[in-house]
Order: structure tokens, then C-alpha cells, then sequence
């Protein structure tokens, strides 16, 4: 249940603030006086897709705040998501947008995204709009609403086909694939061997190209190494004047006098241990020495292999590591080729396996939707008297698809007929604007009946082309909607209006070249039956006032 929206810098609206009745809350306004942008601030506080355009001119931000009761399943979704609220406590959906066009949300005071507010958007609201009366045209809306009547099991079924489809789909283009022409097959099969062979030929080891690039370094610069290791060796162990023979006759200079002094010790000591390092590392560079010759067989091999590799990286990938990938792959379609046949009548046996699920969930799904058919048709009928449509037919078509379908077996498509005696049609062929509103009313409200949901319903002026005796009767039904649970509505029809717990009223005010929506709230018997007597006869003289008070009299009763 929806609680208190405050807004700022949305749209032409600088500050407003709502707060929702348990019943009926209603807004009206002047045509043109930013009705649809106070929806439009709810839905983007509900994730709706935004940009900076929403941001109000001159202002740094849009900020929207919507508060709510979730249910206890909404609860245990927000909790799921890491949006826990303790016992009691409201939630809360903060969105803000700079000018820059930067997007923050915040779901119970924690950060979240746009996707995630859209995720529980239905559990707070559903939206109703002048938009779904225009999608009541299209035969896929239809399928979609019958299917949400027809309730749980049937769009466990309806997500049971798409899901088999896919499979059966799949199957098919594997299946497709492997029976492709001939001579495309044996070539790419013929490919992959070469490819397969070529590189488990090479023998290929990870790392190796490092280490032979680093041998090859060595072997092109051997001549300069050995020079270099042979000067160190005599700057170490040469026999006259090496740091050895230095070494050696210091530690024994040091040694004579060693017993006379702790400090002389330690220093002969350390001498000593130097003049050892120094044989080790002299030896090491002889070893070194040793092995430093140029061996332009080495070289050559060293050469041709990084040759073989370079290769190898020119047609399969610029690391050992990818050409292993290749190579993995070519071998999937050599085991594939050389299995086909085997594959091929496993596939086919799946395939039957699939389509056989298929048609079943489809069939389930279509008698499912039949009964369900029969069951909406005779529901919006009866709504229809209640919205002046009394002699009105409402019919549920269904025609049969070549073949089976993402969505199932059928078409679907409401038929419609406004008086008696007339055939029903489709929707889009017979129906007016006023009459397409009504259809959606009556649909919405026996949608609403069969989900059991405490989410708001929110109509946006969906009362387009109705008036008179028609509009009484239809605000009668929102009436009666709003006492069975939350409604926002916003509306140009005082007949609607009247039916109002809670009604604010939206004012565009022109001040210094700016404009600004105001909101702002009725709190009086007498505002009311001005705002009413404005919206009959777009005064409040006598005449208005009177006709409003009866009105709000025929309300009450």
C-alpha cells in the first residue's frame, strides 16, 4: 500500500508532497496542468527508465521518495535482496538524478539499482493507463492478459511451452548442422584434422617460447659472456693479485693478533668468510666459463623451433595457451564428424523426445486458456452493466497456429460489440475511445479481482471519450474499487473525482518565464465543490455549485 511520495525538481514540479489514502486518492487539474507528471515522478521512483530531461530546469536534481506497506510476501522478497525492514517498519525507494544525468536508488536506505526497484514494482502498483487501452488493440496483449487471468498454472504452463520451444529448437539447428551439405562437412572436418595434427605435432609446452627467446639472447651474445665471466674470474681467484689471494692474506694478517682483541676476532672472522664466498664465486664463474661456448648447432635448432612456433602463433593465436584452444576445438568437431551418425539418430530420438513435450505443455496450456476464456468472458460481461455497457458482448477468439509457437498454439484475440443485435468484432475494428476505456476498466478490475494482490491500482486518466451519464456510472465502479482496496487516479471527470478520499489538485503557475506545477491539497467541503463545480462546467458560478453538491450528495448515498 502506497504511503507518501515527495518530490523535487521533477519535471515542472518543484516541491510536492503526497500522501495516499487507503482508499481513493484523486488528482485533478486543468488540462495541461502536469496530471500524467505526477505519475510520471511515481514511476521513476519505481525504476522507470530515465534520463537527465527529467531533471527540472535550473535545478541540480530530481529527487523522488516513495514510502509503502509491503506485504508480507514483498517483505520476504525485499529481505531475500538484502532490503530487510524490521516488524512494522515502511518501505522506502529513493531516486535521485543530476543534471549530468547520473543515477542513484536506494531500496530501505540501501543502495540498489533501476533493475531492481523495476523487480518489485508490481508488488507495490499496477499501472493503468492510457497506454494499455491503446495496447488492448493488439492480439498479443490479449494472449498476455488472458493468461494472467487464467492465473498461476497457466503461466507455469505458458513459461513450460517457451521453454520446451527453446529446447526443440536447439535440437533442430544441432540436428540441421550435423546433416548440413556434405562437402561443406567433410571440408571443415578436414580442416580440423590438419589443424588438430599440425599443432599436437609442434608438442607445444606452456612457456616455452619464453625460454627459448632467453636461449637464443644467450647463444647470439655468448662471446660477450664468456669475456665478461672471464674478467670477473681473475678479478677473484687470479693468483698474484686476485681478491682470493687478497682475501686470504688479510684473514691471515688478522689472524696472528686475533687473540688479543674481541673486535679483531669478529673482523678476522669475517675476513675469513669473505675470502670463502669468493672461492665459491670464483669457482661458479669457471663453471660458467666453462659451459660458454658458441654452439651454432643449438643455435639453429633453437632458431627452427621458434620458427615452427611463430607459425603456429600466425594461424592459431598469439600464446601457446590459445593455440591449445584451437586446437581443443578442432578436436570437437573431429569427434563430432567421425560420432555423426551416432549423434545424429541420438539427436533425432531427442528431438521426437522434445516436440512430443512441446505439443503436450501446449496443449495443456490451450485448455487451460478455453476454460479460462469462458470464465473472462462472462466476468467482463457482467462488469459491463456496471459501466454502461449493459448491452454489450465481450468474446474471447482463439485461432489455431500453423505450428506451435513460443507462446503456444493460438492466437488470441477479444471481440466486442458496444449495442445488441451487433456481431462482435475485434477490438480494433468497433471500438471507440470511450468504449476502448471502458473495456479496460472492466478487464482491470476483474484482473484485479483474480490476482488478490495488495498492490495500488493507479489510473492515469483512462477516462478518455467518456462523459454524461456514462462517466457516473464508471465512477460509481471506481468507487467501488477503491472500497475493496488502494487506487490513485488521476482524471479530468468530476464524476470520478467525487469518489475521492484523498484529492489534490494540480495548478501550472507562470511566474518570471518559468512554469511550475503546484500541488496542492483540498481540505475543505467548500474546495471541493469548487474544484468539482471547475471541472463540470470549467467555472464555479451558482449554477456549478449546485450541480457539484449533488453530485457529491449522489456520492455519499
Amino acid at each position: 500500500m502506497l504511503r507518501q511520495l515527495q518530490i523535487e525538481g521533477y519535471g515542472l514540479i518543484d516541491r510536492a508532497e503526497v500522501a495516499f489514502a487507503d482508499g481513493a486518492t484523486i488528482f485533478t487539474g486543468e488540462t495541461g496542468s502536469g496530471k500524467t507528471m505526477l505519475i510520471g515522478a511515481l514511476d521513476f521512483a519505481l525504476g522507470a527508465r530515465a534520463g537527465a530531461d527529467v531533471v527540472r530546469q535550473g535545478a541540480r536534481r530530481a529527487f523522488v521518495t516513495l514510502a509503502f506497506d509491503p506485504d508480507e510476501p514483498l517483505r520476504a522478497h525485499l529481505a531475500a535482496g538484502g532490503f530487510e525492514l524490521d516488524a512494522g517498519e515502511m518501505g522506502t525507494i529513493a531516486r535521485e538524478m543530476t543534471e549530468s544525468g547520473r543515477s542513484a536508488l536506494r531500496i530501505n536506505g540501501r543502495a540498489a539499482t533501476a533493475a531492481q526497484a523495476r523487480e518489485i514494482r508490481d508488488a507495490i502498483v499496477e499501472m493503468v493507463g492510457q497506454h494499455e487501452a491503446q495496447r488492448l488493440l493488439s492480439p498479443a496483449y490479449h494472449l498476455e492478459l488472458l493468461d494472467r487471468f487464467a492465473g498461476d498454472a497457466a503461466l507455469r504452463l505458458r513459461a513450460g511451452v517457451a521453454e520446451a520451444y527453446q529446447r526443440a529448437r536447439e535440437i533442430q539447428e544441432t540436428l540441421e548442422r550435423l546433416t548440413q551439405d556434405e562437402h561443406r562437412a567433410r571440408q571443415r572436418y578436414d580442416d580440423a584434422v590438419f589443424t588438430v595434427r599440425e599443432i599436437e605435432d609442434a608438442r607445444l609446452q606452456i612457456g616455452e617460447i619464453e625460454a627459448l627467446e632467453q636461449r637464443r639472447a644467450y647463444l647470439d651474445n655468448v662471446e660477450r659472456i664468456a669475456t665478461a665471466l672471464h674478467a670477473a674470474h681473475e678479478a677473484l681467484a687470479a693468483d698474484d693479485r686476485g681478491a682470493v689471494e687478497a682475501l686470504g692474506a688479510a684473514a691471515g694478517a688478522l689472524g696472528v693478533v686475533a687473540k688479543f682483541d674481541e673486535t679483531l676476532r669478529a673482523l678476522a672472522q669475517r675476513v675469513s668468510a669473505l675470502q670463502t664466498d669468493a672461492g665459491e664465486i670464483a669457482a661458479e664463474f669457471s663453471s660458467a666459463l666453462d659451459a660458454a661456448e658458441y654452439d651454432p648447432v643449438e643455435l639453429e635448432a633453437v632458431n627452427a623451433r621458434l620458427e615452427i612456433l611463430d607459425r603456429l602463433k600466425r594461424k592459431y593465436g598469439p600464446t601457446i595457451e590459445e593455440i591449445l584452444v584451437c586446437a581443443t576445438q578442432a578436436r570437437a568437431i573431429v569427434e563430432e564428424y567421425e560420432g555423426r551418425d551416432r549423434r545424429v539418430a541420438q539427436l533425432e530420438r531427442e528431438a521426437a523426445a522434445a516436440n512430443d513435450r512441446l505439443r503436450e505443455t501446449a496443449a495443456s496450456l490451450s485448455a487451460a486458456r478455453r476454460r479460462a476464456g469462458v470464465r473472462l468472458t462472462k466476468r467482463v460481461v457482467a462488469e459491463f452493466a456496471e459501466i454502461a455497457l449493459a448491452s454489450g458482448r465481450f468474446e474471447v477468439a482463439f485461432e489455431p497456429l500453423e505450428s506451435i509457437g513460443r507462446s503456444g498454439t493460438e492466437r488470441t484475440e477479444f471481440l466486442f460489440a458496444a449495442n445488441a443485435g451487433e456481431p462482435a468484432r475485434p477490438l480494433v475494428r468497433v471500438a471507440s475511445g470511450g468504449e476502448l476505456s471502458r473495456v479496460l476498466l472492466a478487464l482491470v478490475v476483474v484482473l484485479a479481482d483474480a490476482r488478490n494482490a495488495q498492490s495500488a491500482l493507479v489510473f492515469d486518466e483512462i477516462d478518455a471519450g467518456i462523459g454524461g451519464a456514462t462517466a457516473t456510472a464508471v465512477g460509481a465502479r471506481i468507487g467501488e474499487l477503491a472500497g475493496r482496496g488502494q487506487l490513485v487516479c488521476v482524471t479530468h471527470l468530476a464524476q470520478l473525482a467525487t469518489w475521492a478520499e484523498r484529492h489534490y489538485v494540480l495548478d501550472k503557475i507562470e511566474r518570471k518565464g518559468e512554469t511550475t506545477i503546484v500541488l496542492r491539497p483540498i481540505a475543505t467541503a467548500k474546495e471541493r465543490e469548487t474544484e468539482i463545480a471547475r471541472m463540470l462546467s470549467g467555472e464555479s458560478h451558482d449554477v456549478a455549485l449546485r450541480h457539484a453538491r449533488a453530485l457529491l450528495q449522489l456520492t455519499k448515498r
